[in-house]
């Protein structure tokens, strides 16, 4: 992989940042640990909206790891439970939704070089709302336009994140530098370079193409939406929870304009449907 290509930093930036910049995501990359196939599937579970305990119990008996850490919370003195709980479909409803997104992802945060950036990203509660509403609006908008429910969420998750680990980048290297780039220069290496962390994170992760796809069309700034009517859905889905989230959901006048509602063929009707559908997602435990 070419980096210094494929993210095309600025010209004006001097061949000595340029290649810190690349050392430390190349760095970053080598460092991302494996999510396991069962992790991923327990992170997708938590957000769709349609799911059940002994759903999540039966993938949480796949992995050694993820089943240890959900026990152990879920009979620590956090939840204070009358009884100490050994099945897992049991502890999954005792620690509900949130927990278990957490505790799917949360090895990411503490990588060496995007640890800060990643725990605050995945832990916050502002992500903790984005990804539920794209997981609930991609679940809907899978089944209304592919003919199945499939929730996107991790290419909500991955396109969230590119942002503030940017920051964290550029921030390493000026540390490690004792150099300071110009506020100016500094907000284009970062719109530039965050894109493409994204695609890195899912590179690293071995998703699916239609996740990268989906990632790589956000990257390009162009508005052309994927090819991959997979990759639409999740593109559509992202940005309309992160609208959802900003603005409220009265006008839909300006999320129905977007290339990939139009090339889905998403009617207003629909919008309001999967829109409403999603609001209704709440933080209730999982349920029996």
């Amino acid at each position: 992989m070419n980096l210094l290509e494929e993210i095309r930093l600025p010209v004006g930036l001097d061949d000595a940042w340029k290649a810190a910049l690349v050392g430390e995501l190349e760095e970053a990359t080598a460092a991302l640990p494996q999510l396991s196939s069962a992790a991923l599937e327990l992170a997708e579970l938590a957000v769709n909206g349609e799911y059940d305990a002994e759903v999540v119990g039966a993938v949480l008996e796949r992995d050694e790891k993820l089943r240890s850490q959900v026990l152990r919370l879920a009979n620590s003195a956090l939840y204070a439970g009358e009884s100490y709980i050994e099945n897992t479909a049991a502890a999954s409803q005792r620690i509900g939704m949130r927990a278990l997104w957490e505790i799917a992802v949360i090895d990411v945060a503490r990588v060496k070089v995007f640890g800060p950036a990643l725990g605050q990203v995945l832990g916050g509660s502002q992500m903790w709302s984005v990804a539920r509403l794209a997981g609930a609006i991609s679940l809907r908008l899978s089944s209304m336009k592919l003919g199945k429910s499939r929730a996107s969420i991790l290419a909500g998750l991955i396109l969230c994140v590119g942002p503030p680990l940017a920051h964290q980048l550029i921030r390493r290297v000026e540390e490690r530098s004792g150099k300071t780039l110009a506020s100016r220069v500094r907000r284009e290496v970062s719109n530039r370079v965050a894109p493409m962390l994204s695609v890195i994170l899912i590179r690293s992760w071995s998703l699916a193409d239609s996740i990268e796809s989906a990632a790589s069309s956000m990257a390009d700034g162009m508005g052309v939406p994927p090819p991959d009517r997979e990759a639409q859905v999740a593109v559509l889905s992202v940005s309309l929870a992160r609208y959802v989230t900003a603005r409220g959901t009265a006008n839909l006048s300006m999320p129905l304009r977007w290339p990939t509602a139009v090339s889905l063929g998403v009617t207003r009707a629909e919008m309001e449907e999967v829109v409403g559908a999603a609001a209704s997602i709440d933080d209730n435990p999982l349920t029996l």
